[in-house]
């Protein structure tokens, strides 16, 4: 009984431990995924996809800083951008017929 109650404590501090060194870790990588969805929507054709992939991780990881708002903020901006520079949907051409020539007519009597 007494080994239990002096290894409780360091079991205790060990999980602790290994608890924060997830976090960073979890923090390091999602710092890496804000940086990295920022660069790919300064691209010229950005994978939108993929930069709003990055910015969730950052915000699931418990980030929130200024280098996400940023990235955020210029994800708007480029769907935004993207939204105005599709054409108009147009509706299909309709397809004309010809009108049966009088030579095609005469040819159906028979």
């Amino acid at each position: 009984m007494a080994i239990e109650l002096l290894a409780k404590p360091v079991v205790d501090a060990l999980l602790k431990a290994l608890d924060r060194a997830r976090d960073a870790s979890l923090r390091a990588n999602a710092r890496t995924a804000i940086a990295e969805a920022i660069t790919e929507l300064i691209r010229i054709s950005p994978d939108l996809s993929k930069a709003e992939a990055k910015i969730a991780i950052a915000r699931a990881a418990g980030i929130i800083d200024q280098d996400l708002f940023t990235a955020e903020r210029m994800l708007r901006k480029v769907k935004k951008a993207a939204k105005k520079a599709k054409p108009p949907k147009r509706k299909p051409a309709t397809r004309q017929v010809k009108k049966p020539s009088k030579r095609t007519l005469r040819g159906a009597r028979k």
